[in-house]
Order: structure tokens, then C-alpha cells, then sequence
């Protein structure tokens, strides 16, 4: 899959997010819309395809997969 330098900057930021044990990752958009100036259906959107990526964006590299 491809994605976007925007996309994978706000995916590296989640990576942050879900590894500081901040929030649970389900109550992330406000976080992402906060941080990166969006409005909340596209922290959603970019949430979900986060979530529906992540094993893709770990083996390729594009995220570091940490312990949280």
C-alpha cells in the first residue's frame, strides 16, 4: 500500500501516542486533530486506516513498533 508523507508522519505520531499509554488508541482522533490541525471526521479517517495498516506499516518499515 502506498501512503503519503503526510500519512506517515501522523502514522509515526500515533506510533508516539499509542507508545506513551496516554490514551486508548479507539480515543486517539482528538489527539491527531489537535496535533496536526484537522477537523474530527479526518482524524477519523486517518485513525482507522492507521489502525487497519498497522501490521503493513510495521513489516515495511514505515513505523517502529514499540512496547507500550
Amino acid at each position: 500500500m502506498k501512503y503519503t508523507e503526510e500519512e506517515l508522519e501522523m502514522f509515526e505520531w500515533l506510533e508516539m501516542l499509542r507508545q506513551s499509554g496516554v490514551v486508548n488508541m479507539f480515543g486517539a482522533s482528538p489527539y491527531l486533530a489537535d496535533a496536526f490541525d484537522l477537523d474530527q471526521r479526518e482524524a477519523r479517517d486517518v485513525l482507522l486506516k492507521w489502525m487497519d495498516n498497522y501490521e503493513d506499516l510495521v513489516e515495511n518499515g514505515y513505523i517502529e513498533r514499540g512496547d507500550a
